[in-house]
Formats: structure tokens, sequence, C-alpha cells
């Protein structure tokens, strides 16, 4: 197959120079968070005292952060439904010294499809689309697809392009399984160097990319339209490949619901959970709100972002300058569902805090456990949880997807609507990967990640909010939970 597989580390192109320098200051580093009385995702800090296991793994939390390589972090743990870890450690903002807290705004960019994918079930829940439909019966642009195939050389011919075998279901775009593919991000956290062939392919979307810096775009729906007339990278079902499939959602959750995307969201998501900081911009929300929003970082030794080509340091991405205006200070127009259409800004900003409540309410059975607030039906919070590259179904075939089909071509792997799923002999060759069957994870470009271990009845969930560039490699996350296991079975012993 020729279809480029980009890893969803990969999505959000950063492009220009970084003209300022951090300066090096002492991390700040709380004295303790095991102490009860706090609150994160609408729950209570359990007191649990001065617990070795727990300590160490809050030691190795602040680890990036003493190392100088993220600039700080927030992060949580719940165990069978209760709080038990909350770590906030380091900067904000370096060079203000403000501290990182659970309350502190990031950008989570690719953690954005989470949320997307539940109002996607919410339509389905109230009959005005179904996970099997076509894509064209809702979006008309998408009724003749076609897909470019690979020449002798590797590289696309546009002069050989075919029809698609099969029309673009809704279940594709959840997959990443639609041949819609996206642009590469190699100044973001990808490779340093691509071949030639990968740049060919996925330049196939670089004038996307440049109308959206260039602000020649309406809204999500001229973005769409532009999407519809590129040819497709595979056919529809056969390879998995990460992509703007979501940002299909996101206009689609706009079409049916008769709403611009951040105020479907706003009403149907955030404000039953009183997610209160959430969103796609910084226009909303008091405006004591800007001034928490964390500085994005980028750890490099290069000159060309700000170091001086020998030492590695932490740079400023936005706001360049301290004091200066970030690019999500100004109103988003095209919001992007999937976490990142320009070259840089682009998904949802949120706290530790609020993202906690909407992953507590998915694990619940669409509830939250403290508030009540429904967002989802037990049905449909089961089904983000499921493992929706399983279920792509040829119609009238009882067969399963091709491997090709599943995350990284790995028959170990599925995707449910809150990122991959590690499935019965699961890979453990990679940091995000541990082996561990039902495990869920997913992350964003700027360091943010999650998982959700059902643990055989005593279930984990961990999150983590950073804003470095490059992405963390799952190393920070997976050891997270790797120790929980273990201190929570320590505590059962």
């Amino acid at each position: 197959g020729v279809f480029v597989a980009l890893q969803h580390s990969a999505m959000v192109l950063s492009r220009g120079k970084i003209l300022a320098r951090s300066k090096k200051i002492a991390p700040k580093i709380a004295k303790t968070s095991s102490r009860g009385g706090k609150q994160v995702g609408g729950l209570t800090l359990a007191a649990c005292g001065e617990v070795p296991a727990w300590d160490r793994l809050r030691k190795g939390l602040r680890r990036r952060v003493l190392r100088g390589q993220w600039p700080g972090i927030a992060a949580c743990v719940f165990v069978s439904g209760q709080l038990r870890m909350l770590e906030e450690a380091g900067y904000a903002d370096v060079e203000a010294k403000t501290a990182m807290t659970q309350h502190s705004l990031v950008r989570i960019y690719s953690m954005s499809k989470c949320v997307v994918a539940a109002a996607v079930l919410q339509l389905v829940e109230h009959g005005l689309l179904r996970l099997d439909d076509r894509l064209c019966d809702h979006i008309p642009a998408f009724k003749a697809p076609h897909v470019v195939p690979e020449g002798a050389d590797g590289m696309p011919d546009f002069q050989r392009t075919v029809p698609c075998k099969t029309p673009i279901l809704i279940r594709h775009l959840l997959t990443h399984t639609s041949g819609i593919s996206c642009g590469l991000a190699p100044t973001m956290d990808g490779p340093k160097k691509r071949s030639a062939r990968e740049r060919a392919w996925a330049n196939i979307y670089a004038p996307l990319v440049g109308r959206i810096d260039r602000g020649e775009v309406r809204d999500l729906a001229d973005w769409v339209s532009d999407l519809a007339r590129l040819p497709l990278l595979s056919h529809p079902g056969q390879h998995y490949g990460y992509g703007y499939s979501y940002d299909i959602l996101g206009h689609l959750v706009e079409l049916k619901s008769g709403q611009k995307l951040g105020k479907y969201l706003k009403a149907r998501i955030f404000d039953p959970l009183g997610m209160q900081d959430t969103s796609f911009d910084l226009t909303s929300g008091a405006r004591s709100r800007a001034k928490r929003l964390s500085v994005l970082y980028r750890y490099t030794k290069s000159a060309q972002w700000g170091s001086n080509g020998k030492r590695y340091k932490l740079v400023r991405v936005d706001p360049l300058k301290r004091g200066g205006k970030s690019h999500w200070t100004g109103p988003c127009r095209v919001p992007s569902a999937g976490g990142g259409l320009s070259s840089l800004e682009g998904g949802l900003l949120s706290t530790l805090d609020d993202y906690a409540k909407f992953l507590l309410a998915v694990i619940h059975g669409g509830e939250h456990p403290a508030s009540g607030a429904i967002i989802l039906s037990k049905r449909s919070a089961d089904l983000m949880l499921a493992d929706q590259t399983g279920l792509l179904r040829k119609r009238g075939s009882s067969r399963g997807p091709p491997t090709s089909a599943r995350p990284y071509t790995d028959k170990g792997l599925g995707l449910s609507c809150i990122g991959e799923l590690q499935r019965k002999g699961a890979p453990s060759w990679g940091r995000w990967f541990d082996g561990v069957d039902g495990v869920r994870l997913w992350g964003g470009a700027a360091s943010s990640a999650f998982k959700y271990d059902p643990n055989n009845g005593t279930p984990i969930l961990a999150i983590v909010m950073a804003q470095a560039l490059p992405q963390d490699d799952g190393d920070t996350i997976t050891t997270l939970v790797q120790g929980v296991r273990k201190a929570v079975e320590a505590e059962q012993a």
C-alpha cells in the first residue's frame, strides 16, 4: 500500500523562527500533593499521607521538569473512581515564574478528538446519523471521491486516479481509515528528515495548510469543501492513516446541530460538566482566563529555534515574548476538531481539572460520578470505549478489517473514541504501548496525554498535562500507569 500512516504525534505544523529565548530558572516543585482536600475533575483528593509508593510516582513525574526538558507539569490519577494523586510542579510561564497547576490552560491538540467523538455519538443518540451512514449522504461533496495510486517510482500518480471501491462511512472517519491523511509536521515533533516519497504524499495537503495560515478560510465548512476536492490516499476501510478525519466530523456536528462547533460543545458537553475553561480560543470566559494560558515551549539545541546549536534549552513558541499576544487570543474562525489545521494553533484549550471531568463522565457510563451530569447514554459511553476498528465490516460480510486498517498495522491495536486500544496481543515495542490488554490511550502534540486501564476491576485513569515540544514519547504516562498498578496491587495484598 502507498498510504502514509502518519503518527498522531505529527499532526500540527509549526513553521517560522522562534525569536525569544528563555532564561534558565529553577523549577518550582510543590512540597506535597498527597494530602486530602484538593479537588480535580470534581472529585476530592483522598487523604493518604506520605505513602512511599505514591511519592516515588510523583518524583518520577517531576523528572523532566527538574532536567529542564519541560517547563512544568500538572497530573492526576484516579483509581476506582477516587482521586488518589495530584502533582503540580514547575511553571506555566518560566520567565514570569507562574506556577503550573491543574487550572493552567493548556493546548490539548489531538486530545480534542475525544470530545468531538462524544458529540458525534450524541448525534447518533438523537437519530441524526448512524455510524455506518455514507458520509456523502450528509456532505454531498464527498459523493464521488477518487484515490491517487502509487507510481512506479513510489510517488503519487495524479494522472491515474481511480474511483473509490467503497464510499466513506462515518465509522471510517472515527477510525482514521477514511483514506484522508494530513500534512507533515517536521518542526513540531516529527523526524528531522523525511524522504522525498513521504513529502510528496503529504504535500497533497500543503495548500490547505497555507490557506489557513494566510487567513483565507472563512469557516470549517469552507475548509471541508476544499478538502473534498483532493484525492484520497487509499480506499476507505483499507488503511489506518492519521489525518483530518475528525475535522470532517466536527463539521458534521455543525451541519446536524445547526450550531457552530464551539457553541455545540459548550452547550452539550462543557456547560453540563462544568468545564468552564475549555474552548477553542480565549475570547470566551472571564478576562482573567487569558492570564492562566500556559506558555508553549520547545526543548531544542537548534539555533534555528532559539538555542545556540550546542546546548538544549527551553525556548518560547507561543507567545513568543513575555506579555506578548498568543495565537489563541483572537476568535477561532476554523475550529479544528482533530487538533490542528494551521502551522501552529488548533484544537481545544483546556485544563487538567476540566479534561478530567470529561474523561470521568465517559468511563462512568456517560454520567459524571460526583455531579451527576449526563452527557451520554450508557450505551453510547460503552461505544466510546469500544474497538471501533474491530467494528469495521464490509456490507454483507462478517469478516473484520484487514490488519492494515489497525493503528501502525498491528493486529494487537484498535482505535476507540478515546484513543488507541490495546487488544489481546498488544505490542510493547513502543513507550506508548505496554502490552496490557484493554488500555486506552491518547496524547496531544504539546506533551499532554492520558491512559485508562480497566485493570481487572480496579480501573486506573491517569492524565498528564504539559506544554512542551517535541511531544513526549509516551514514557511519562506509561511509566506512571505501570507504577500505579504496582502501588494498587501492593495496597490490595
